[in-house]
């Protein structure tokens, strides 16, 4: 069971999980390819396959929700409610490979930045439409108590 499902709340379900992007794989292969003779090549690509392997970004009907991390979490988590802006980052490769970043102001200074992911422009699109949703909800239990 992966974390994500495991901080469910009652009531809550996944409505979409990213994917990290096969670019990321680059980094770690050409470490081990032209630094592997080193020992710091293998340890980079080690690394890179852990942080591939053990990261999940996760947007439920509640949250958003980014953890990393094997041996020690780190895991960030924003209600829905609280976004104010998304935005994409995505350069030349990222536009021509399919992958970038997404930026996700919340209210006060919160700044919730994703690894580069597959189809971020739909990521970004699903947690507008989650959000809106969320706050319409919050919205009419205001007003219907």
């Amino acid at each position: 069971m992966s974390y994500v499902e495991k901080v469910l709340a009652p009531g809550e379900a996944i409505r979409l999980k990213a994917r990290l992007h096969w670019v990321l794989w680059l980094r770690a292969w050409a470490a081990l390819i032209f630094l592997g003779i080193l020992i710091v090549g293998v340890v980079m690509f080690i690394r890179d396959v852990a942080f591939f392997n053990t990261t999940e970004i996760a947007i439920t009907s509640k949250r958003l929700i980014l953890k990393v991390g094997l041996l020690e979490r780190h895991a960030r988590e924003m209600q829905l409610t609280s976004i104010e802006a998304v935005n994409v980052d995505q350069g030349v490769w990222g536009r021509l490979f399919g992958f970038g970043r997404v930026e996700v102001h919340g209210t006060g200074d919160d700044i919730w930045r994703t690894p580069r992911i597959a189809d971020p422009i739909g990521f970004s699109r699903e947690l507008q439409s989650a959000s809106s949703e969320a706050i319409a909800a919050r919205r009419n239990a205001a007003q219907g108590a």
